[in-house]
């Protein structure tokens, strides 16, 4: 991945990836984290871009690097695309998400019980 795409990226406040470094954008489905990876300062871009970069290198067809913004910290993790809405959240649970991702609405439906 480029440092200025990162940069974008972190400015739009966040991203999907596939394992090219393409963002991707899907109508349906919800993401849900296979693994929490990194919590870094959003200043940190050299730091952000090593981190994201060996994630790519890291993940397999069907896996996704997330990236998302929330007050000055950038978290990434690991995700996958899950189609129907209860096998996203029973794996949400099972994982100790906080949240999923909803494609189509694009907002988070919570996890926590």
């Amino acid at each position: 991945m480029i440092k200025n795409t990162l940069k974008s990226i972190i400015r739009a406040g966040g991203a999907t990836l596939n394992k090219n470094g393409a963002m991707v954008d899907f109508c349906t489905g919800y993401q849900v984290s296979r693994r929490d990876c990194y919590t870094l300062n959003a200043e940190n871009v050299n730091e952000i871009l090593t981190a994201v970069n060996g994630l790519l290198n890291e993940i397999d067809a069907g896996e996704f690097v997330g990236i998302w913004v929330d007050s000055g910290l950038v978290y990434i993790d690991i995700s996958e695309r899950i189609p129907r809405l209860s096998d996203a959240l029973r794996l949400g649970i099972e994982r100790k998400q906080k949240s999923i991702f909803d494609w189509c609405t694009r907002l988070c439906f919570s996890c926590e019980v």
